[in-house]
């Protein structure tokens, strides 16, 4: 090694050294707070996706239901022509109760 390597080398260790002052607690304290509130944020949404995926399957289930309900020769006279007459108000009420449910739940 010669003479500028070995000064290299100390001024290196000079900068990258830890500072020689007591740490900041107030820092400490918020980035602490942060990782939880970032924590917490990330458990919400994992439970709004569970329960946006659970109800996304109900809705479907229960408008295949309707559909093969309002299909069926027992419901004729009530489904209409069209085969969907009870369909728009079932759906219109679904869609609210859907729409209503899901939301960021607080923690």
């Amino acid at each position: 090694m010669t003479q500028s390597d070995d000064n290299l080398d100390a001024m290196l260790g000079a900068l990258l050294a830890p500072p020689e002052r007591p740490g900041d607690r107030a820092f400490l304290s918020r980035v602490d707070h942060r990782i939880e509130a970032e924590a917490a944020l990330m458990r919400a949404e994992r439970r709004f996706w569970k329960s946006f995926g659970f109800e996304a399957l109900a809705i479907g289930a229960l408008l295949a239901a309707l559909w093969l309900l309002s299909s069926s020769e027992l419901l004729a006279p009530l489904a209409g022509p069209a085969h969907w007459g009870l369909a728009p108000p079932l759906l219109l009420i679904l869609a609210l109760w859907f729409a209503g449910t899901q939301r960021l739940r607080r923690l």
